[in-house]
């Protein structure tokens, strides 16, 4: 092999070369008796940052304000490790751009000690990282989708095992209630003939004179307390069935809704005494896939719900048609927190939202835009702070 002879001037080139892949620039911190007496930015910091080297030599004090406050406790940790000899691993932190944006870094430092075994300075390698960041958190989101879709798919089968087992009693009730109610119906003349020959009498605690009617009502209510809770099961079922996709059903705008309703109603309920719906016999039969709709309505009125402050705001939805451009329309208004007009912006972006802490995803309006752009629809949001937002679906019918 040849000897290779490296001079001091070529191995300080070479040795910049290599720093400059590794990190974005160096800040030098000199030290004497464990206290920082000057720090030097290096050129590259300006990218970065947005300051220059002069900007952090005329403020030695810029790069503390820089970090992000809810980080300045560990970085300043990791500055006093530092100073005190303590060799510290690589620190990830957030820091506050020129621009107001902000960064995310990785923090190296390297210590340089004195025969005494003291620092004498240490060099601190600055990478920025917010793009690595931003791939790390996407691709956390998607993580979680994906869990969230697997829970959704056994979600589905489960609900159809559920509501196999309450339609079981639930048809119980309704065959038993139906014969109480004839057989009451046969007695009635029987009670009847007995009271106009004996007069009042008691039937479980009550008069006959009151409970007659009551009785009557009573079952009639269970019976259609249970058509409600079949209704309600055959919705779970149908929505939790796998969705073909064919957009070539006839689809009934007031079904659609009907069908959302059922399944956000103890939603709508605990969120407002204010709910409104108005349906629209005169609306066409459109082309389309009733369950995505359903979705799509499903998720405005979640959305609408969540930003409600308190029970006596509104929530309304009507169906309006327009047969001079053969249009129709779905209008989900409420009267919640609204959104912001730089957030309005993104709301259809897919993993955008402002319900991060609260268990948002950031997919359900930019699914429900999808889906309606499909079906030859637009979803149109308007909104103000304070104020309440309002949702439009149009569509056009032949």
């Amino acid at each position: 092999m040849p000897n290779i002879k490296i001079t001091t001037e070529e191995g300080d080139e070479r040795l910049n070369r290599l720093l400059h892949y590794l990190t974005d620039y160096i800040y030098t911190v000199k030290v004497q008796d464990g206290v920082a007496i000057e720090t030097y930015h290096g050129p590259g910091c300006f990218n970065v940052t947005g300051y220059t080297s002069q900007d952090h030599a005329n403020d030695p004090d810029l790069w503390h304000r820089m970090v992000f406050e809810d980080d300045k406790p560990v970085v300043v940790k990791l500055a006093n490790d530092a100073l005190a000899g303590i060799i510290v691993k690589p620190l990830e932190h957030r820091i506050i751009h020129r621009d107001g944006s902000i960064r995310w870094v990785k923090n190296t430092i390297v210590l340089s000690k004195g025969n005494d075994g003291k620092v004498i300075s240490y060099d601190g390698l600055i990478t920025d990282i917010t793009e690595l960041k931003k791939a790390e958190e996407l691709n956390s989101i998607k993580q979680h989708q994906l869990i969230q879709a697997d829970k959704m798919v056994s979600l589905g089968t489960m609900v159809g095992g559920i509501a196999h087992e309450v339609n079981n009693p639930n048809n119980f009730i309704l065959l038993n209630a139906q014969f109480l109610q004839k057989v009451y119906k046969d007695l009635l003349p029987i009670l009847k003939e007995y009271y106009e020959q004996n007069g009042d009498f008691i039937i479980a605690g009550i008069p006959y004179t009151n409970a007659a009617d009551k009785i009557d009502q009573s079952l009639q209510g269970i019976i259609e307390g249970v058509m409600r809770v079949r209704g309600i099961t055959k919705t779970l079922t149908d929505y939790a069935k796998k969705d073909p996709g064919d957009l070539n059903q006839r689809v009934n705008i007031n079904s659609v809704i009907e069908g959302a309703l059922l399944i956000t109603g103890n939603k709508i309920k605990n969120a407002t005494r204010n709910f409104n719906v108005s349906y629209n016999p005169t609306v066409p039969i459109i082309n389309g896939n009733h369950q995505q709709l359903e979705q799509v309505i499903i998720n405005l009125i979640s959305n609408s719900c969540e930003s409600l402050r308190h029970r006596d705001q509104n929530i309304s939805i009507r169906v309006e048609v327009n047969e001079s451009n053969k249009e129709i329309k779905i209008i989900v208004e409420d009267e919640g927190s609204g959104i912001t007009k730089e957030n309005l912006k993104f709301i259809f972006d897919p993993f955008f939202t402002t319900k991060r802490n609260t268990g948002g995803t950031g997919l359900g309006l930019y699914i429900s835009y999808n889906i309606i752009k499909s079906h030859g629809g637009e979803l149109i949001v308007k909104s103000e702070v304070g104020q309440g937002t309002t949702s439009q679906i149009i569509f056009h019918y032949d």
